[in-house]
């Protein structure tokens, strides 16, 4: 259990610092990752799981040696990080192989015993410190070892979620005028009426393939997109805006960067994401600069992609690999 939640942690932290965005795949191949090191362990849990096979590992190797190496780190990492980089067709998995492998070596050079990461040589790899300051399985030093990873995990499960830059945006605030649409323009560009002036919008964290640039050809998929943001958000409709305090308020173009949300339920709320809908029928793609859900976007067009919807199966190519 102490692996699991340390290797949890440090997938948190890896998460926040790196920018991967979170996903619940990563998070199972990460604890997965951070059992395989006591294959060589027939006592441990995946020992156990192993049977007779642990017990050659045990008998051939011993325990914490070739497979808390960094030979054996670096192997697993290539050989199941690269067939999962391949399957989800990002690297989130793969670097969670590296963490989830690594935290347990990790964890275990915080012991009195270390390990022999630099197998095969004999040397003895643990933090320096005293003895006494080491981590004793079931002993209290290992309570307060798993206390300590609790509370990082804590600190930087919600960072890991939206990303430092995230949790600027949502630091900043952000204002919420309401605005009647008076005309869209494009699949992620409108005009609204609020506070008695007509404000050109540009939808923040989405692009839908061009259908009205005067220099550019109609995109892969436009039509579709322009066609149902006009369908949606018809003029007189009203809506609320999200217009982030820090960064930009404009675009190039001077039009105002917001999110739009919809009531779609008549309760009055305004809380449905017209910004997600493009992204989650595949009409548009995520932009690249920081904003205030930028790991949420992401996460939702990695998941038409993987679907197959919208562009994702129209345009392929033009919509990356």
């Amino acid at each position: 259990m102490t692996h699991l939640i340390f290797a949890e942690s440090s997938w948190f932290v890896t998460s926040a610092m790196f920018d991967i965005h979170y996903e619940i795949p990563s998070l199972i191949v990460v604890a997965a990752a951070s059992l395989l090191p006591d294959a060589d362990y027939p006592k441990s849990y995946t020992g156990r799981m192993l049977g007779s096979l642990s017990h050659e590992l045990n008998r051939f190797f011993g325990h914490r040696t070739f497979l808390h190496s960094w030979l054996a780190w670096f192997l697993v990492t290539l050989t199941l990080g690269a067939p999962l980089w391949w399957f989800f067709e990002r690297p989130a998995p793969a670097v969670a192989v590296l963490v989830g492998y690594g935290s347990h070596i990790l964890a275990d050079m915080m012991t009195v015993g270390g390990v022999l990461f630099f197998w095969p040589s004999r040397a003895i790899a643990v933090f320096p410190g005293r003895d006494e300051y080491r981590v004793v399985s079931g002993g209290t030093s290992e309570r307060v070892f798993v206390g300590f990873a609790i509370a990082f995990a804590l600190l930087f499960y919600p960072v890991s979620r939206v990303g430092f830059d995230g949790l600027i945006y949502r630091m900043g605030g952000a204002d919420t005028p309401y605005a009647t649409i008076a005309e869209v323009t494009d699949g992620d560009t409108l005009i609204v009426d609020t506070q008695g002036q007509t404000t050109p919008i540009r939808l923040i964290g989405v692009d839908t393939p061009e259908t009205v640039a005067p220099d550019e050809p109609v995109g892969c998929f436009g039509p579709e997109a322009s066609d149902y943001s006009k369908k949606t958000l018809t003029p007189g409709r009203v809506v609320r805006l999200e217009v982030p305090r820090i960064g930009d308020s404009e675009d190039a173009y001077g039009r105002t960067l917001a999110y739009v949300y919809t009531d779609d339920d008549g309760d009055g709320t305004y809380d449905h994401p017209f910004n997600e809908d493009l992204l989650r029928l595949g009409l548009a793609r995520p932009t690249t600069f920081a904003h205030t859900y930028s790991r949420r976007y992401e996460n939702i067009a990695d998941a038409a992609r993987d679907e197959d919807v919208g562009l994702w199966a129209k345009c392929p190519e033009d919509v990356g690999p």
